[in-house]
């Protein structure tokens, strides 16, 4: 008997050893360690759909991570709420031999709130571990279950979304009832998937292997446009105790309305006739819709509420207008309520904020889609939109949050995609004029105006209603030049048709000039100078500029007796199809005179055409740093 117990604990032993043979470092093939700050060695996530209420989700991942910047994806992060409960986490940490060095379990996670410095309510908590070792490689291999009590939202699969982890296996499924329907967004995809009865579920798997890490490319379209996506949602679905069958946008507003934004905009009688008596006055829809908006901005402030529905329904006007705080949701279902007041339409409209453009899915309605809210109001050939989170903003101005994506906004009859605010490249406007005066000992004086417009509004909008200190404090920072002092600083916004910050701002700086033997350095174009970007050869991904502007430099400065005021002219202009570059400078009068005007226009070029763009801003930036040596007399 005792041989027999031996046998087995020997087969036990070899079966432990040879289950990490496969996670030694050295097996990774050649080709995916190149430019890999890590390798998924083997990934894969099954949801299996019980029921419309009920979902269990298992997943593996086993990843190496080859350096420091690979430490990123050694991360293992869980959320759960009501609605998601995390049954199980196991997992070890293997040194490069695939030998297990330490084993965690869900006890070693820690566990806190997921709420940020601006969220005041949450249900959500996160558990979270970040298992390593003190040398690389190693490899981290993990476990999972977690039950959901809800179907409308599955996370998607995304199996090469970083470009700088290389992936050996990754595969993905879907078990259900072959009763119920799923809808299913695919992009990208090298294989179809395939799709199969098992036992009394239909099954639905995709699976890659062998995928590189990439090269980073500047100037590229990002992931979610150029990666693998799976995305699955069941037409018959629950999400918190509510129902609902969705196959477009318009039933997914629908569903929104009926089940997050009911009976959502009542107010009390007192600010109804407060909304009355600000309005009485005005003429236009427009005229009420931005005193309201500002009435908006000086009773209320934004944070974060992330109960309700799984975070995604807002609180009722009435307490917005109690307690003179709310969420994106919750202000701008509050704005709805002041403008129903007066009978002016508007919609709830869900984006994808952040400064790069992301739209949703113009073809798939999901829940994941959007991660803020804001306002649209359609009026007739001047549609508005509205930030409702800004106390600061200016009526009818977005950004760069928000600005040119589709949302979806919801309509009293359903959803309905549209298109934020565009801003082109001749409407992102930065245009400085600059008058100085040189001394003898090289010191500088004098006034800059700078007009903003479009997305370059925002440059510096921080600065308007900072005091004096502070406002120093970031103009040193936002104009680069040594030893530099502001005497007068003043900010007006233009808000007619073209909304415009205007900064003034008197400076002087000591050592301008810089004297060297006979004669003093003087630089014409001193306030606006950009850098080169990278030469990359033999590029693969498109090049994409997705927010384009003009910047307009026109300097003069009154140059000093003791120096000669003569310089050789300089002229320049050259183009590519994503810019255009001018340059002049010449003295008049006694005056250095510059003119520089820059141009990055937005859309999508060749690949072939990034050399072409490398040697314009190359091109540029040299130029932009063009100095002359005047002799003294």
């Amino acid at each position: 008997m005792m041989g027999k117990i031996r046998i087995f604990a020997f087969i036990a032993v070899l079966f432990h050893l040879n289950a990490h043979a496969q996670y030694e470092v050295s097996d990774i093939p050649k080709e995916l360690l190149s430019r890999a700050s890590a390798t998924v060695r083997e990934e894969h996530q099954t949801f299996n759909i019980l029921s419309p209420s009920e979902m269990i989700e298992t997943g593996r991942r086993v990843i190496t991570i080859h350096n420091n910047a690979g430490e990123d994806y050694n991360r293992i992060e869980f959320s759960y709420d009501k609605s998601r409960q995390i049954k199980n986490i196991k997992g070890e940490v293997l040194d490069a031999d695939g030998k297990t060095v330490k084993k965690f379990s869900v006890k070693d996670f820690k566990d806190y709130s997921a709420s940020e410095e601006s969220t005041m309510f949450t249900n959500a908590r996160i558990k979270y571990l970040a298992p390593s070792l003190s040398s690389f490689p190693y490899t981290v291999v993990f476990d999972y279950e977690i039950r959901h009590n809800q179907t409308l939202a599955i996370n998607s699969w995304r199996p090469n979304f970083y470009g700088d982890v290389s992936v050996q296996k990754s595969s993905y499924e879907i078990l259900a009832d072959p009763n119920n329907k799923l809808r299913i967004l695919k992009k990208n995809l090298k294989s179809e998937g395939k799709e199969e009865i098992k036992g009394k579920q239909k099954s639905y798997f995709w699976e890659v292997s062998n995928i590189p890490a990439v090269r980073s490319e500047p100037y590229s379209p990002n992931r979610f446009e150029t990666g693998m996506r799976v995305f699955v949602v069941p037409e018959s679905f629950e999400y918190y105790k509510h129902a609902g069958q969705v196959n477009s946008w318009n039933d997914f507003g629908n569903w929104l309305n009926v089940n997050l934004l009911k009976d959502k905009r009542k107010l009390p009688d007192a600010t109804i006739a407060k909304v009355n008596d600000l309005c009485k006055d005005l003429k236009t829809d427009k005229e009420k819709a931005k005193a309201l908006y500002e009435y908006l901005q000086q009773k209320t402030r934004y944070i974060s509420v992330q109960i309700g529905i799984g975070g995604q329904e807002p609180f009722p006007a009435s307490d917005v207008d109690r307690l003179g705080y709310g969420d994106c949701k919750a202000l701008v279902n509050y704005m709805q309520a002041l403008l129903d007041v007066v009978n002016i339409p508007s919609y709830y409209c869900i984006v994808e904020a952040g400064n790069r453009k992301m739209d949703v899915d113009p073809e798939f309605a999901n829940l994941i889609d959007g991660n803020h809210i804001i306002l649209c109001l359609p009026f007739e050939n001047d549609t508005t939109w509205l930030e409702c989170t800004s106390q600061e903003l200016p009526f009818g101005y977005l950004g760069d949050f928000t600005d040119d994506r589709l949302v979806l906004a919801v309509t009293e009859n359903g959803g309905k995609i549209m298109r934020t605010a565009v801003y082109s490249y001749d409407q992102n406007l930065q245009h400085r004029k600059s008058s100085f005066v040189l001394s003898p000992e090289g010191k500088i004086s004098g006034t800059i105006n700078t007009e903003f417009a479009g997305t370059q509004f925002e440059n510096h909008f921080v600065n308007v209603k900072k005091i004096k200190d502070d406002q120093i404090k970031n103009l040193r920072r936002q104009y680069d030049i040594n030893r530099i002092q502001f005497n007068d600083i003043k900010y007006s916004i233009n808000d007619g048709p073209k909304l415009s910050l205007t900064e003034e701002l008197s400076i002087e700086a000591e050592n301008f000039g810089i004297k060297n033997n006979n004669n003093i350095t003087v630089f014409p174009n001193f306030l606006n100078r950009i850098s080169p970007i990278p030469d990359i050869r033999n590029r693969s991904n498109l090049v994409k500029i997705t927010r384009g502007y003009t910047d307009i430099d026109e300097t003069e400065i009154q140059l000093p007796d003791n120096l000669q005021h003569v310089i050789i002219p300089l002229k320049k202009k050259f183009e590519v199809p994503m810019g255009v570059y001018e340059l002049t400078v010449d003295i008049k009068d006694g005056k250095m005179v510059c003119y520089r005007k820059l141009q990055i226009k937005e859309g999508v070029y060749p690949a072939a055409s990034y050399a072409d763009f490398s040697n314009f801003m190359l091109e540029v930036s040299l130029l932009d740093g063009t100095k002359y040596n005047l002799a003294l007399k």
